[in-house]
């Protein structure tokens, strides 16, 4: 399903007023944190027998160590949004500008990942944007606002974040999503065990009455946001010491100090 991006909305009523416009029993999955060489593929390849299509929001720095992976999101039909340069937990610690910086990088490494892409596939990276850990500040979104970038947040998580096995990420998707009734659900394709339980999960769901749609962009938002004064997509090469920190950078932390997740 398309959603506006036009003046940067919010979605996802665990935090904001509005959502996508999903129907009853409709399940939007997305997937944060990759891409990731020992679990993306597992994962692309669940969707790929069960024919459904997910948004992933991508780390940066992960996108630039493994293009070839963010190429293969693109050529399966899957949407790409993004989650920063190195996932800080708190964009909100950073000063204003450390925290554009770290949201313009992201953009700008799946964008290098894409480059040599088909067309079509290059026309998968959304103006999409979510907060590491959901924390979010009232000022970065209005700034993504102003460069028609959409605000992602979620109606539920399954906890895959945490040291649980796939069964009980299974049970508390499962849960959580009866309890609203449709909406997004955050899951991560950095960990094993969400790939363990996927399958079982997309079954149960589909034996329950449920569907699962895919957040996508409305055909004119890329070049919105492209042309938008202070753009975030589209932006030019990488200066050569961009280039330089994207290979040598610290690995990014994707453990949690979470205030809502």
């Amino acid at each position: 399903m398309h959603v506006s991006t036009e003046d940067g909305p919010t979605y996802g009523t665990m935090q904001y007023s509005q959502t996508a416009s999903l129907g009853p029993k409709e399940v939007a999955l997305t997937f944060d944190d990759g891409p990731n060489p020992d679990n993306t593929l597992r994962i692309l390849d669940i969707l790929d027998r069960h024919c459904i299509k997910a948004t992933f929001f991508m780390v940066g720095y992960y996108a630039g160590k493994h293009p070839e992976l963010v190429r293969e999101v693109a050529a399966r039909g899957h949407v790409i949004g993004t989650h920063t340069w190195l996932h800080p937990n708190s964009l909100r610690q950073l000063s204003p500008v450390q925290a554009q910086r770290e949201i313009r990088r992201g953009f700008e490494a799946v964008e290098t990942a894409l480059a040599s892409a088909p067309t079509e596939d290059r026309r998968r990276l959304a103006p999409f944007f979510r907060f590491p850990g959901l924390n979010d500040s009232a000022a970065l979104i209005h700034w993504l606002g102003e460069r028609h970038v959409a605000t992602f947040s979620c109606e539920f998580g399954a906890d895959d974040w945490k040291p649980i096995g796939s069964a009980e990420i299974r049970r508390r998707a499962i849960r959580n999503i009866a309890s609203v009734g449709r909406g997004i659900l955050i899951l991560h394709d950095t960990k094993p065990r969400t790939a363990d339980m996927l399958s079982s999960f997309i079954m149960t769901m589909r034996e329950q009455g449920y569907s699962f749609v895919q957040l996508a962009a409305e055909p004119t938002s890329a070049a919105r946001a492209a042309t938008a004064p202070n753009g975030i997509l589209g932006a030019a090469e990488r200066s050569v010491a961009d280039a330089q920190q994207a290979v040598t950078a610290t690995e990014p932390s994707l453990e949690p100090d979470p205030v809502l997740r």
